[in-house]
């Protein structure tokens, strides 16, 4: 019962960040979506309101961060896991959302791409996929060495 419960709710987390992913033109402020859509390197920067802008950066990075802590929790049940995913995620953000900006304001061509990966990491729930192996190996290798 047990397996069936956590195998539910990684199921039901993978369709959460899907559904962020989904429905984003609908609920988030994203004025560089439409514009990294195009051929942006022939264009401007969008303008954009910071502070609506943020805000929505936050909720979406938190909804990825919300499904992402159910998913490490289901498969390792660590609460060291847990607060190293929160450090991760909030280092992670301060960094990223400081170079956004600091990009943002470097109208560059090379600029351009730097800010599309940065908003890349912002939006997507990348991390996980970096954290849930990195877990999986420091689990496997703490058995060996016991």
């Amino acid at each position: 019962m047990r397996k069936v419960t956590s195998t539910f709710l990684v199921i039901i987390s993978l369709v959460g960040l899907i559904s962020v992913r989904v429905f984003a033109e609908k609920i988030f402020y994203d004025p560089f979506n439409l514009y990294f859509k195009s051929s942006f390197q022939l264009h401007p920067l969008p303008e954009f309101e910071s502070i609506p802008y943020i805000l929505s950066l936050v909720l979406r990075y938190g909804l990825n961060l919300f499904f992402t802590l159910i998913i490490i929790w289901t498969l390792h049940k660590n609460k060291e896991f847990i607060k190293g995913t929160l450090w991760v995620y909030l280092l992670a953000f301060i960094v990223l959302i400081s170079s956004f900006f600091i990009l943002y304001i470097f109208d560059y061509e090379w600029v351009k791409m730097s800010l599309f990966y940065v908003r890349r990491f912002l939006i997507h729930p990348i991390l996980l996929f970096i954290l849930v192996p990195g877990f999986y190996f420091i689990s496997k290798t703490k058995g060996k060495n016991t």
